[in-house]
C-alpha cells in the first residue's frame, strides 16, 4: 500500500496528444514559446440562441442568468423574439432569479405579474448556487454544511436540457424549463448553470443515414452560443451530448462580478478531469469515455485527506503469471477497501438507519465498490476516514493529490449495500433455466401461480376493508409511493436506498438520467418530473392511471357501483397481466438480489458463495425465518444470453463474514473469478440475483462456459483514425455518439435462440456481438458493414411467436411472423401461449364481476345531491320572491352545458394518426381546451349569491348529472371531495397522501378482526 500526495487545478499544463500529429513545425533555429494546445475554439459557430443587440442589453441591466435562460428558452419556442426583448421590459427584469424568472413571460407579453407568487425552489437554486460560484471556494461541491436556508447544502442539481430538432433542411435546438434533478460531479465543480445537455431524438442517431450524419458533423465541429456565452461538447452518451461553458464571449465581455473569470477552457477541464500525458497509454475511445465517471449522478458525502487515500494491488486468479491479466483473471476486480469510520461518516451524512456494508461510488479518478475493510483496526466507527482504491478501479490517473484539490477527494456517493426481493425472472433467464434442466411445468407453475396471486389481490372486492386490500394492490402494481418519492428526491434516490439497484444494465451505471421512464413501472404512463405528483391543473386529476385509481379508492367509491373505476381497475388488472405474460415479469419468492463483492478474507472455497441479511427472511413454504442463505442456490446477473451465465453455487455461513450484511460475496479462489461466468460480470457495482427455490434449483444443471468465438474480432473494425486538428479532438470526444446496433444484435440473438437453440453456434456468436457492441464506446469497436448485411438478412425484420402473441395485429407487414417448426417447443411459445389463455380466463371473471344481476347504478347520489339540492333552494327562494339564486344557478348551468358539448365534440374526434414528439393529440387538445373552459367562473351579470366554493360543488355535480364521464374528465378532484365529505371523509393536507402506505401486516390484521366480529 502506498499513500498518495494530491493533484488540483493548479497543475502545469502538461500535454501529450493521443491523437494528433504536430501541425506547422518550427524552423531549424526558430525560437518559439510553448503554449497550451487550444481545444474547442477553432470550431464554427453555431446559434443557439443569441442576438447581438439584445446581447448589449442584457449585459447592461445585468439579468440573472436562469432570467437570460428564461427569455432565450421563449425565442428557441418560438414564444416570442429578441426583438421583443426591449430596454423598457428588460427593465423589469432586473434583479435575482428568485426575483424575476418567473415574470418573463409576463413581461414579454406586458402583462402585470402576479404580486402574491413565492419564487418556486428551482430559481431560489440558481440564487445558491451563483453565490457560491462568486464565491469561489468550492461550496457547491458539498461538504460545507448549510447555504442560504438549505442543509448540507450541495450544488449541481439543476438540469438544463436543450433537444435538436429538424427544421426544414437543418437542425434547431430548443430549451427545455430547467429543473431539479439530479446531481453530478461535473455539475457540482463548475455550477449548473455551465452545463448544458442536449438531447437528440432516435430518429437523429442513425448515423449511417443522412440527417444523423449531419447532426454527427454539426456535434462533432461546432461550438454553441447560448445569449453570448459559448459552450463547447465534451461527452456523448446514450442519444445526450454534454457541453460546457468556457471562458470564450460572443459580443459580450467577461462579467468578473459575475463569475466569469472562474470558468475554464476545454483544455483547463481536460487536464483537471483526465490529464492526457498521465493518461496518454489509454486506448483513445477509453480516454473519451472516461467523461463519464464525472456525469454520475451522486451525492457528495466525505471528504477523505491525500494521506487517508491509498492505492493497492488487486488479487489475481492461481494460475495466473506475470503481465497484466485479463479482467475473468482478476479476483477482485472493481471492488476496494473502506474504514468504518468512513462507511459511520457516510450513514450520518445521508441519515441511514445503519451502517451500510459497502458503497458504490466514486473518488478521484476511481470508480466502484468499497467494502468494509477486513482488519479490525479498520472496521471502528471513530477515526479518519480512510479508502483504498484497487489498480482496477483507477480508470484516471490524476497524479498526487493536493490538499486544497477538494473535488477529486470527495466520496461521491452512488448507493449503499441493500437488498430487494423478491427477483422476477426474464425472457432470457426463462431459456436458460429451460435449457440447464429446469422442467417446463415447473416454470408454467410458476407463472400461473404469480398470476393468481396478482390478481386476486385486485379483485376480491367482498368485505369491509376489501377495499383497503384493492388500495394496497394498485399502490405495489404502479409503484405509486416509490415514484413519487422518486420524483420527489430526483438524483438522490439511488444514495438514499431506493428505486432499482442498477437502473440501466447496458449503461455500465456510468450515466444515470435519472429519468423516470426507466423504472420498471408497469404502467405505460408519463411520470412527471416537475413534482412528487403530477395533475391536470384544472380537474385536479392524476395524470397515471394507477394514481388515479387510488383516489378514486381513497374517496370511498366502490368498483361495482361506479363504472369509471370499474373500467379503471379493469386497466390495471389488464396491466399486470400483459406485464407477466408480454414481459414474462415472474416473480420468484424465494429469491434476493443485491451487489456482488470479492471475499475480503479469502476463506470461501471455489464454487462458494455467503449472503446474510440485515432482516429477516421469512420461508414462503415452511414460515421459518432466517437470516443466513445455505444450500445449493442459482446466480445470475442480466442479461443472461450464454448457456453458462446461471450458475449452480452453494450459499455457506462462515464466521469471519458474519459482520458483512445485504451484500452477496463471492470466492476469491479459482481459475477465474466467478463474476466473469455471469455474463463477464466484475465487482465495480454489479448486481446479482440469488435464488434457493428448490423447484428451480433441484433440477438445474450448470452449462460448461461458452468461450468467447475465436474469429469474433474479424466482425469489428476501429472507427478511429489519427487525424490532425480540433474537429478530430472533438470527434474523439464524442464517441459515445457512434451507432453501436446495441438494440438490433440484442433482437438477432433472441431470433438465433428461437431458430437454432440457445447453445448453438449462431445464438452464441450474437451474444458476444452484443456484449461488444455494449462496450463499443470502450473500445471504439464498430461493427463492420457487411458483417451487418449479412447479420440483418439472415435474423432481421422476423417478428417470434411469444413477441407477437399478444398483439392484435402485427404493426408492420414487413415484419415476418414466425412460428418454431421440428424441433422441440420454444418454452417462451409454450408460456406465452398458457399466459394468453390464463390471460383471457382472468378477464372474463373481471367482466362477470358486474354479472347482470348485479344492480346498475346510473348516478351516485351523493355526487348529484349538490346540484339537486341547489336546485331545490333555488326554487324555494323563487317561491317567496327572491330569484338570486335561481339567476345564479341559470347561468352556472350554461357554463357547465357550453363546456359539455365543447367536450363531447372532442371526444368524438378521430384520435391523429402521427404525433411529433413534445406535441400533444389534436383531440387531447380539444378536450384539455373544454376542460380549461369549465375551470373558468362563468359570467355573472348581477351578484353572486352562492359561494364560490359552492359554486365548484354545485357545477361538478351538474357536470356529473349531464354525464359521469364529462363530469370526472373536468372536474375530478372535487367529485372525490364531495364522495369523501358525503362518507365522513377526514380531510388532510395533500403531502400526507403522497406518502401514504398500507402494510401488509395491518391488512392480515384488519382481516382477522374482521373474522373475529363475524363469529
Amino acid at each position: 500500500m502506498s499513500s498518495v500526495r494530491s493533484m488540483g487545478q493548479k497543475r502545469a499544463p502538461d500535454w501529450s496528444p493521443p491523437i494528433a500529429r504536430v501541425v506547422n513545425p518550427p524552423q531549424a533555429g526558430t525560437s518559439t514559446i510553448r503554449r497550451p494546445p487550444q481545444f474547442g475554439v477553432q470550431l464554427d459557430i453555431v446559434h443557439i440562441a443569441h442576438c447581438e443587440r439584445t446581447q448589449i442589453l442584457l449585459d447592461q441591466q445585468q439579468i440573472a442568468w436562469g432570467t437570460v435562460y428564461e427569455l432565450a428558452r421563449g425565442v428557441t419556442r418560438g414564444m416570442w423574439t429578441f426583438e421583443d426583448m426591449t430596454e423598457h421590459r428588460l427593465r423589469k427584469l432586473k434583479g435575482s432569479n428568485a426575483e424575476a424568472a418567473w415574470k418573463v413571460a409576463a413581461v414579454i407579453e406586458d402583462k402585470v405579474p402576479s404580486a402574491v407568487r413565492v419564487p418556486s425552489e428551482l430559481w431560489l437554486e440558481y440564487d445558491r448556487e451563483q453565490l457560491a460560484i462568486v464565491e469561489n471556494k468550492g461550496r457547491g461541491l458539498g461538504t460545507m454544511g448549510d447555504w442560504e436556508g438549505k442543509d448540507n447544502w450541495y450544488g449541481g442539481k439543476i438540469q438544463q436540457v436543450a433537444r435538436i430538432v429538424k427544421a426544414g433542411n437543418s437542425f434547431k435546438f430548443e430549451l427545455e424549463k430547467p429543473e431539479i434533478r439530479r446531481s453530478h460531479r461535473f455539475a457540482r465543480f463548475l455550477g449548473s448553470r455551465c452545463i448544458l445537455q442536449v438531447r437528440i431524438p432516435d430518429s437523429l442517431t442513425r448515423t449511417y443515414d443522412k440527417d444523423g450524419a449531419a447532426v454527427l458533423k454539426l456535434l462533432t465541429s461546432s461550438k454553441f452560443v447560448l445569449c453570448g456565452r459559448v459552450f463547447v461538447p465534451f461527452h456523448a452518451k446514450e442519444g445526450s451530448v454534454y457541453l460546457f461553458e468556457t471562458k470564450e464571449n460572443i459580443d459580450r465581455q467577461t462579467n468578473l462580478g459575475d463569475g466569469d473569470g472562474h470558468r475554464l477552457t476545454l483544455h483547463d477541464f481536460v487536464q483537471w478531469h483526465n490529464p492526457l500525458r498521465l493518461n496518454s497509454k489509454q486506448p483513445i475511445s477509453k480516454w473519451s469515455t472516461r467523461w463519464a465517471l464525472g456525469l454520475s449522478t451522486s451525492v457528495p458525502t466525505i471528504k477523505v485527506s491525500p494521506e487517508n487515500i491509498f492505492f493497492i494491488d488487486d488479487q489475481h486468479a492461481v494460475d495466473w503469471g506475470s503481465g497484466k491479466p485479463p479482467a475473468e483473471k482478476i479476483m477482485t476486480d472493481g471492488c476496494g477497501f473502506i474504514n468504518g469510520a468512513a462507511l459511520t461518516a457516510i450513514m450520518r451524512a445521508i441519515q441511514y438507519p445503519s451502517r451500510p456494508t459497502a458503497v458504490q461510488g466514486r473518488i478521484a479518478g476511481a470508480k466502484g465498490m468499497w467494502v468494509l475493510h477486513p482488519d479490525p483496526e479498520h472496521q471502528v466507527a471513530d477515526g479518519p476516514p480512510k479508502i483504498w482504491i484497487r489498480n482496477s478501479q483507477n480508470k484516471i490517473n490524476l497524479g498526487p493529490l493536493h490538499e486544497d484539490d477538494t473535488a477529486h477527494r470527495i466520496f461521491d456517493l452512488l448507493a449503499p449495500s441493500r437488498v430487494t426481493g423478491p427477483s422476477r425472472l426474464s425472457s432470457q433467464t426463462l431459456v436458460n433455466l429451460a435449457h440447464n434442466g429446469v422442467p417446463t411445468d415447473s416454470l408454467r407453475e410458476l407463472m400461473a401461480d404469480g398470476l393468481h396471486d396478482e390478481v386476486r389481490q385486485l379483485t376480491e372486492w367482498d368485505g369491509r376493508d376489501s377495499m383497503l386490500a384493492v388500495w394496497r394492490a394498485v399502490e405495489r402494481a404502479g409503484r405509486v409511493v416509490i415514484c413519487r418519492l422518486r420524483r420527489r428526491i430526483a438524483g438522490q434516490a439511488r444514495a438514499l436506498g431506493l428505486g432499482q439497484l442498477r437502473p440501466n444494465e447496458a449503461l455500465d451505471d456510468e450515466i444515470d438520467d435519472c429519468d423516470d421512464d426507466r423504472d420498471d413501472v408497469a404502467v405505460n404512463q408519463p411520470l412527471a418530473a416537475s413534482g412528487p405528483r403530477s395533475r391536470n391543473p384544472h380537474s385536479g386529476q392524476p395524470t397515471t392511471l394507477h394514481e388515479s385509481v387510488l383516489e378514486l379508492l381513497q374517496a370511498g367509491f366502490h368498483p361495482l357501483k361506479l363504472d369509471l373505476l370499474f373500467r379503471k381497475l379493469e386497466s390495471v388488472v389488464t396491466l399486470v397481466l400483459d406485464d407477466y405474460v408480454g414481459k414474462f415479469h415472474i416473480p420468484v419468492k424465494e429469491s434476493l438480489e443485491a451487489y456482488v463483492i470479492p471475499d475480503p478474507y479469502g476463506v470461501l472455497e471455489e464454487g462458494q458463495v455467503h449472503f446474510r441479511s440485515s432482516e429477516l427472511i421469512t420461508d414462503p413454504e415452511s414460515g421459518t425465518q432466517m437470516d443466513i442463505v445455505t444450500g445449493s442456490v442459482l446466480v445470475w446477473r442480466n442479461p443472461t444470453r450464454l448457456p453458462s451465465d446461471v450458475q449452480k453455487v452453494t450459499a455457506v455461513s462462515h464466521p469471519k463474514l458474519a459482520g458483512y450484511f445485504d451484500i452477496i460475496i463471492f470466492p476469491v479462489k479459482g481459475k477465474r473469478s466467478l463474476a466473469s461466468y455471469l455474463g463477464g460480470g466484475d465487482y465495480d457495482g454489479d448486481t446479482v440475483v440469488l435464488v434457493w427455490s428448490k423447484h428451480l434449483v433441484e433440477n438445474f444443471n450448470t452449462a460448461p462456459l461458452c468461450e468467447t468465438p475465436a474469429d469474433l474480432s474479424n466482425n469489428f473494425e476501429r472507427e478511429l483514425s489519427d487525424k490532425e486538428a480540433q474537429t478530430a479532438f472533438q470527434k474523439v470526444l464524442l464517441l459515445g455518439l457512434a451507432e453501436t446496433k446495441v438494440g438490433l444484435y440484442s433482437n438477432f440473438q433472441d431470433i438465433a435462440v428461437y431458430k437454432h437453440g440457445y447453445a448453438s453456434a449462431a445464438a452464441i456468436r450474437l451474444a458476444y456481438m452484443f456484449a461488444t457492441c455494449v462496450d463499443a464506446s470502450k473500445t471504439g469497436l464498430r461493427v463492420k458493414s457487411d458483417v451487418f448485411d449479412t447479420d440483418r438478412k439472415s435474423f432481421g425484420n422476423q417478428k417470434l411467436h411469444y413477441m407477437t402473441a399478444l398483439e392484435k395485429k402485427s404493426n408492420s407487414d414487413s415484419n415476418i411472423q414466425f412460428m418454431r417448426q421440428g424441433s422441440a417447443p420454444f418454452i417462451l411459445d409454450i408460456l406465452v401461449n398458457e399466459g394468453c389463455r390464463l390471460r383471457d380466463e382472468f378477464r372474463k371473471k373481471y367482466s362477470s364481476l358486474k354479472s347482470p344481476s348485479t344492480p346498475v347504478v346510473d348516478h351516485e347520489a351523493h355526487l348529484t345531491f349538490p346540484y339537486t339540492s341547489a336546485s331545490r333552494r333555488a326554487t324555494q327562494a323563487v317561491h317567496v320572491g327572491f330569484h338570486g339564486l335561481q339567476v345564479n344557478l341559470i347561468v352556472a348551468k350554461k357554463h357547465v352545458e357550453k363546456a359539455h358539448e365543447d367536450w363531447k365534440r372532442a371526444v368524438a374526434m378521430q384520435k391523429s394518426a402521427s404525433k411529433v414528439r413534445g406535441s400533444s393529440d389534436p383531440k387531447e387538445q380539444q378536450i384539455q381546451k373544454a376542460v380549461q373552459y369549465f375551470a373558468q367562473q362563468p359570467l355573472f351579470q348581477d351578484a353572486l349569491f352562492f359561494s364560490k366554493e359552492e359554486l365548484k360543488t354545485i357545477m361538478a355535480s351538474y357536470a356529473y348529472t349531464l354525464s359521469p364521464n364529462f363530469g370526472f374528465s373536468v372536474a375530478f378532484a372535487e367529485l372525490c371531495a364531495i364522495k369523501a365529505r358525503a362518507q365522513g371523509g377526514v380531510l388532510f393536507e395533500d403531502k400526507f397522501a403522497q406518502v401514504m402506505n398500507i402494510p401488509r401486516n395491518i391488512l392480515r390484521t384488519l382481516s382477522q378482526a374482521q373474522d373475529d366480529v363475524d363469529d
